[in-house]
């Protein structure tokens, strides 16, 4: 995983890949891994499977794989998640109350109506997929990219976004007021209808395109 992780950098980016060991272990089934209470997947790739409604106090994972799995409008207490990736998977209208995860990667999921309470994130990539109507107020993100998501009418209120990258993104009508942006790349990613004040966006890496959008939020007149 050196070598991924080497290339990373080399490109600029500061967030660590999932460090996932190779050869992991076949899950059985899917059901049979979550009875609810408090729940611990390691060292497992989890594939297939839908688990509707589930209600869990603490889940742990940590160097595993999920692809294609269904657990939509589950409740999640509480998480501690490292070394996770999440391939094609239905987290549609799931809600975090408390999380702490790093080096997780979610790859093409639908994740419509996620709700996150105030979780902290490190080094997470979301890639693809469907975001939208998802809610991140609080949260704090640290080393994190954003790639080629629809976060349309997503809620970003309050969190704590310095440093990460959004490429290709639609943040059309998205809550941002009182984000931290310094630092944040913006770049290339749809910003139309975007709802925010002009201290939000101080330190915030925009493209030309970008900031005549943002012209008349900041009292610019450009001719």
């Amino acid at each position: 995983m050196g070598t991924r992780r080497e290339a990373a950098k080399k490109e600029g980016c500061q967030r660590d890949p999932a460090d996932l060991p190779r050869g992991l272990e076949p899950a059985g089934d899917t059901a049979a891994l979550f009875p609810g209470g408090d729940v611990e997947v390691m060292d497992q790739l989890v594939s297939g499977g839908q688990i509707e409604d589930l209600v869990l106090h603490r889940l742990r994972l940590e160097s595993c794989a999920f692809e294609r799995v269904a657990l939509p409008r589950a409740v999640i207490r509480t998480g501690k998640w490292k070394d996770v990736r999440f391939t094609e998977c239905d987290l549609a209208n799931v809600e975090l109350t408390s999380l702490t995860a790093v080096r997780v990667e979610l790859v093409g999921c639908r994740m419509t109506g996620l709700r996150l309470g105030e979780t902290s994130w490190q080094s997470l990539l979301i890639s693809g997929g469907d975001q939208r109507y998802s809610q991140f107020r609080f949260s704090r993100f640290e080393h994190c990219e954003f790639v080629n998501c629809d976060f349309q009418d997503a809620d970003f209120h309050d969190a704590d976004l310095r440093g990460c990258v959004f490429r290709d993104c639609r943040l059309l009508n998205v809550e941002m007021t009182k984000a931290k942006l310094a630092g944040t790349d913006l770049r290339g990613s749809v910003v139309d209808g975007m709802r925010l004040e002009a201290a939000d966006l101080q330190g915030a890496i925009v493209d030309m395109a970008q900031a005549l959008a943002f012209a008349p939020l900041l009292g610019i007149d450009i001719r």
